[in-house]
């Protein structure tokens, strides 16, 4: 890490903590003694691949804004944790890429273990139902 007053590349962490989605390190440079604090977050690069083929950067927040739809009204932490989930589940899997179908199981998946109308608005629009007697069939694969 380089000191932002001098560009002195040694420096020593004097605390860290955990903030929200990001870790805060209060640093101190060897050679003038400033104090600074830097804020780290991990990143990692994945692509989605969209039903007609067009890639995207994946998002978490459209997997929970998706969830927030499913639930009607949900609360917006609530929905962030359910989709940090399936973004675990997607690092777990270690690809650079990843199809939105895949996405969307994943998303059913915990959804089904959540809320079981929010598993149907979702299922409705991710399988594209647009028959009552699919609908009626996706319940009792359900039950």
């Amino acid at each position: 890490m380089h000191c932002p007053y001098c560009a002195h590349e040694e420096t020593k962490v004097l605390e860290s903590r955990l903030a929200e989605d990001s870790l805060r390190r209060r640093r101190e440079c060897l050679k003038c003694s400033n104090r600074f604090t830097t804020y780290e977050k991990a990143v990692f690069h994945c692509t989605v691949i969209k039903k007609d083929g067009r890639e995207q950067p994946f998002q978490v927040d459209k997997i929970k804004n998706s969830i927030i739809k499913a639930f009607g009204k949900a609360d917006e932490h609530d929905a962030l944790a359910l989709a940090k989930k399936v973004e675990q589940k997607i690092l777990l899997k270690r690809r650079t890429q990843v199809k939105t179908t895949e996405i969307g199981q994943l998303v059913l998946r915990e959804l089904r273990k959540a809320d079981k109308m929010a598993y149907v608005r979702f299922a409705s629009i991710h399988k594209s139902i647009a028959d009552p007697k699919m609908l009626e069939k996706e319940l009792q694969l359900m039950a």
